[in-house]
């Protein structure tokens, strides 16, 4: 399995504290079946977390990427970034702060809980007309999906992808994360299903367990295109696969 959305850089945002728990966090994920992960800090959270790309960030994932190899972790790394859709997004994009997952087309974006859909939109559009083509992370946690799940649907309709969280899926955030998740699943709705683990402790990086879950609820090809088939085609800068 590959994960597309893991806070697992210590010590630049809420994730990870230091090296020793993104160890933990490597270690965790790999006996749980990941082979891949794109790293996601925060980024350009106002007064919060910058994390832009400069030599600042490529040094942490260089740190990152020799620890895991001098530890024998068995995980390839790949740079990335979750990216808060607030500001002239277009510009930071123009200007090279801002980076798409592992190179590709991709960009995985959150928003505020209580954004707006109009402005979650009008954000969204501005980032495709720049050539990039968004994630939606997490949208299950919106409220405003959470309310109407047609929202969601209509950013996929205008070429965006949802990335569920497995935590959602599996009750971990409330049982509104939950319904929300297992209704985009059902409406085959969702792209992707990643950790977007915070820790080696709580918000883990294990994904065997929703992989599982996806397997026997609905089928085991719709686990591997959510946990496998397109994480691969972000990484390969490929079209992602859809269920009608």
């Amino acid at each position: 399995m590959i994960d597309i959305h893991c806070h697992i850089i210590p010590g630049v945002d809420d994730g990870s504290e230091d090296m020793e728990e993104s160890l933990d966090m490597g270690q965790l994920a790999s006996e749980f079946g990941t082979t891949d992960i794109i790293v996601t800090p925060h980024c350009n959270i106002p007064d919060v977390f910058d994390n832009y790309h400069d030599e600042e960030y490529e040094e942490a994932f260089m740190s990152l990427s020799i620890a895991f190899q001098r530890n024998n972790i068995p995980i390839t790394l790949h740079r990335g970034m979750e990216v808060f859709g607030v500001g002239d997004i277009g510009s930071l994009i123009e200007d090279g702060r801002l980076i798409t997952l592992a190179g590709s087309r991709y960009m995985l974006i959150e928003f505020p809980f209580d954004a707006e859909p109009g402005y979650i939109q009008d954000v969204l559009w501005d980032v495709s007309e720049h050539g990039v083509t968004p994630i939606v992370a997490h949208p299950e946690r919106y409220y405003a999906v959470i309310d109407d799940i047609e929202y969601a649907l209509d950013w996929v309709g205008m070429g965006c992808f949802l990335q569920l969280n497995r935590t959602s899926i599996m009750g971990n955030h409330g049982d509104d994360e939950m319904h929300t998740s297992r209704m985009l699943l059902k409406q085959k709705a969702a792209h992707f299903i990643a950790s977007d683990a915070h820790s080696a402790y709580t918000r883990t990086p294990r994904l065997a367990d929703v992989y599982s879950f996806i397997a026997d609820r609905y089928s085991k090809r719709w686990a591997d295109i959510l946990l496998v088939e397109n994480p691969q085609r972000v990484i390969e800068d490929r079209d992602l696969l859809v269920l009608e």
